[in-house]
């Protein structure tokens, strides 16, 4: 079964041997003709701003796009057109997701009709943290993770042998870009000071600018002789910055996480990489560690057995045995958004009640559709309509289908 690892920061899938397939920063860009992602996408996030879409796959919501990028008009067509990316790259049918305990049912129901429409199996969703369990042994901590445009920290407790990731707060000033920006802001100063030359004025400099410090961070470790260079009007400029500022600057970014009751903490791979955090974050935290990613989707390869053939569940807690019983207390920081129960739960097929098209839903009871939904909103049996690539098999439509008649396409949603 293959993995597929999805949110703010990346896209990223393993297959059956914990192979790495697919790992790609959840970024998109529009050059005019075709849609790229990852890595070509980030290098125009600065050149190219209003062509590129970074809140798609953190935010998981068919919310419309300020502006459409070619054909996607919205998150979940970014989201569709970027696991159909993933799927040129390798063959993929049946998978589990690991995903953000933030994640609502609703998300996850509109994640599964993108997942169906993009011709994917999926068996089920795992919460990401109960995956990084091993990486510390410890039955009890925070899991601390850096996407592109937020940091979430999460808590893993153990409950009477039961280990649960239901709890995540999210930070909006403390993803990738926000850091990165905050540093750039600091050599547009130093910029100023030495050459009266601002990089950020220029989308081409600031661009050059955000490469060398992503260098960085690719890197792991900022340079003790910090230099920037930019070319302008065909000759190269150069500052030396002061690295002590730039620690300075993440560790006042950090002051937001509230961690005096955090004894145990785990970073992602992807967080650890942020020149300077773990060594900041020692000094804040009595246990820090990072975890092995190829732990991890070992980890998820073992989880995602349990689930039942037949039905998509959503797996935020599991048995663990051989530790003693304590607490974590909830985080109480940031934007708190709870998951459900702290059980394995199935998904439910909420009906939907409105077909989406170019931003605009229309109620499935209307004439518009009569040539295949009756006055009910059920599906006519003879109808020549396709339901997320396929002949319809149902008779309802379900939140996050993707609907296909006479050469129209619409995504159904739920409106309450």
């Amino acid at each position: 079964m293959h993995l597929i690892d999805i949110n703010d920061g990346g896209l990223t899938c393993t297959d059956d041997q914990v192979e790495l397939v697919y790992d790609q920063p959840s970024i998109a860009y529009f050059n005019g003709k075709i849609l790229l992602f990852g890595n070509e996408a980030l290098a125009n996030v600065k050149s190219h701003p209003q062509a590129c879409a970074s809140q798609y796959m953190g935010r998981l919501s068919d919310e419309t796009l300020a502006s459409p990028l070619g054909e996607a008009l919205n998150h979940a067509d970014l989201i569709f057109h970027h696991l159909k990316k993933m799927t040129t790259a390798t063959s993929i049918e049946e998978c589990a997701f690991l995903i953000p305990a933030y994640f609502s049912d609703e998300q996850l129901q509109l994640l599964l009709g993108i997942a169906l429409a993009v011709g994917l199996t999926p068996r089920g969703f795992i919460n990401s943290g109960l995956a990084r369990q091993k990486a510390n042994n410890e039955p009890n901590f925070y899991l601390l993770d850096i996407g592109l445009r937020q940091g979430q920290l999460s808590s893993v407790v153990l409950t009477d042998t039961m280990l649960a990731n239901t709890s995540t707060a999210n930070f909006d000033s403390l993803g990738l870009f926000s850091i990165v920006d905050t540093w750039l802001k600091e050599i547009a100063n130093v910029f100023l000071d030495s050459i009266r030359f601002d990089p950020l004025h220029s989308a081409t400099t600031e661009q050059q600018a955000f490469d060398q410090v992503l260098t960085w961070v690719e890197q792991g470790q900022l340079p003790q002789d910090a230099r920037i260079s930019v070319d302008i009007d065909g000759y190269s400029r150069s500052a030396e910055i002061n690295i002590n500022k730039l620690i300075n600057q993440l560790s006042q970014q950090l002051d937001q996480l509230s961690l005096t009751d955090a004894n145990h903490l785990v970073l992602t791979p992807r967080a650890a990489k942020i020149p300077m955090l773990v060594d900041l974050l020692e000094s804040r935290v009595a246990s820090v560690c990072v975890s092995d990613n190829t732990i991890y989707f070992e980890q998820a390869q073992k989880l995602a057995q349990s689930f039942i053939p037949g039905q998509v569940d959503r797996l935020n807690a599991h048995p663990l045995l051989n530790f003693g019983n304590s607490s974590t207390p909830p985080i109480t920081s940031g934007n708190d958004l709870n998951s459900a129960d702290t059980t394995a739960r199935h998904v439910e097929q909420v009906p939907a009640t409105h077909l989406l098209s170019d931003s605009v839903a229309t109620a499935i009871t209307t004439r518009t559709f009569e040539a295949f939904l009756d006055e009910d909103g059920l599906l006519r049996p003879n109808a020549q309509v396709l339901v997320n690539g396929q002949p319809a098999s149902q008779a309802k439509l379900k939140h996050g289908d993707q609907v296909s008649f006479a050469g129209s396409s619409w995504q159904a949603i739920r409106v309450e």
